[in-house]
């Protein structure tokens, strides 16, 4: 069978309806400038009503992903994965109100940060959450891995057998997106009990406090993001916000902009029926990188990192086309 792979291209913005002429007034067709056919990335989908972020709600966020990621499973490609990962969340979510957190960060710390365009949350962050290590534990006793591949049985016994600083360098070179291949697999469970403080941390930030940092960067805490969602929620119905790989915020993000260079020009949109009609990727002819793109306002299950490992069909066949990945998912390095 042939996949019936579609390509979108971003539609030009509907001409304002005007009173049609009578054949006597009717004015002489114009030739029109190329770039008013072309959309403004500047002018799409943002108003002053639309919040800039929107903070994860930990209590709630890892039983929704579990429950996606079961709902998704079965008969798919990647079942045992899907499986896999729904148990990691489902660990998540056991776990997200064991552990005290730490104070928040300073006053001071915080105007100095947001005074020099960077996150509230930082490798500093987790360096002083004494918190964490005792999180990493709990997600370790309380993952299920019963039909788990053997590298994870063994990955969740290095990390209890590693020193504190061991599990705590590891955990900083997630943080900051240098991933080791040689311990991917200790990776993963090492990202959600991060994914657990910082969705925490980052819940009780101020918003009003939150600025712009750059393109495909966290406001919150610097992170990479998974995916590029239209929402439908209130005040926000079909806004595009991205989601963050570590805490799980969402921030708004213009349409029609590549999220990895910024630029406007030379972006389409992919899919595949086969996967899914409200997941696609966005690709950038710019910089040749591409993000999911996940259509929430139709399909209000979605869940960046449930959606992305299961749409992973359009991972392969944009990939033949010359793209890279410019969105991380944490739970599942590609």
């Amino acid at each position: 069978m042939v996949a019936n792979f579609f390509r979108r291209k971003p539609a030009a913005p509907a001409p304002a309806a005007d009173k049609t002429p009578t054949p006597a007034e009717a004015p002489k067709p114009r030739r029109r400038d190329f770039n008013e056919l072309k959309p403004d990335p500047d002018k799409i989908g943002i108003s002053g009503s639309v919040p800039f972020v929107r903070l994860p709600d930990p209590t709630t966020l890892f039983a929704d992903r579990a429950a996606r990621l079961d709902e998704a499973a079965p008969g798919h490609p990647l079942e045992a994965y899907l499986r896999f990962v729904a148990e990691v969340a489902r660990a998540q979510a056991a776990i997200q109100a064991q552990v005290a957190l730490p104070p928040p960060p300073d006053g001071a710390d915080l105007a100095l940060r947001s005074e020099h365009g960077m996150p509230p949350l930082s490798r500093h962050s987790l360096e002083a959450d004494p918190g964490f290590d005792e999180s990493l534990l709990a997600l370790l006793d309380a993952v299920n891995l019963t039909t788990a591949p053997e590298a994870s049985a063994a990955a969740r016994a290095s990390l209890r057998a590693a020193s504190r600083e061991d599990r705590l360098d590891l955990a900083l070179q997630v943080f900051e997106g240098a991933l080791p291949v040689d311990r991917i697999a200790e990776c993963v469970f090492v990202s959600a009990a991060l994914q657990v403080r910082l969705a925490e941390q980052a819940a009780r930030l101020d918003t009003k406090a939150l600025k712009p940092v750059a393109d495909g960067v966290c406001p919150c805490c610097g992170g990479a993001p998974v995916a590029s969602v239209v929402v439908g929620w209130t005040p926000a119905d079909k806004a595009r916000y991205l989601s963050c790989s570590l805490c799980g915020t969402y921030w708004n993000h213009v349409r029609i902009r590549c999220t990895a260079c910024g630029s406007g020009e030379g972006i389409s949109y992919y899919g595949l029926d086969e996967v899914s009609k409200d997941v696609q990727v966005e690709t950038c002819t710019t910089c040749h990188s591409y993000i999911k793109h996940l259509h929430q306002h139709r399909a209000p299950n979605l869940d960046p990192v449930a959606d992305d490992i299961a749409s992973y069909g359009l991972d392969l066949k944009i990939a033949e086309e010359g793209f890279r990945r410019a969105g991380l998912n944490l739970l599942f390095v590609i």
